[in-house]
């Protein structure tokens, strides 16, 4: 639950840094230019993708044309916004129960 819950502010915390990075581009540029996850990870570790595209693409051509290449185009923000919120809702805590006082 507790792990739950960083991993989701966590996400929630990139969703923001990724929010502020885009509307700077879009305040120096004057144009919409939203970070995909692929740009994202480019970014991050261009060989590793690269490394990762080429096995997968060896071992199981399909999996990366129509699995993890859409996935990979996503906009971040509301890619991480929506994971974030959602390991959020369900590692919540449930209902208190009421402390007896004595």
């Amino acid at each position: 639950m507790v792990i739950g819950r960083f991993f989701g502010w966590t996400l929630l915390f990139v969703a923001g840094v990724v929010l502020v990075r885009d509307g700077l581009v879009w305040f120096d540029l004057k144009t919409i230019a939203p970070l995909s996850l692929d740009g994202l990870w480019h970014d991050l570790a261009a060989d590793g993708l690269r490394a990762a595209q080429s096995v997968i693409e060896h071992l199981v051509p399909w999996l990366w044309t129509h699995g993890i290449g859409p996935v990979l185009s996503l906009w971040a923000l509301p890619s991480f916004a929506v994971l974030g919120l959602l390991l959020l809702w369900t590692c919540r805590r449930g209902p208190q129960r009421p402390r007896r006082f004595r």
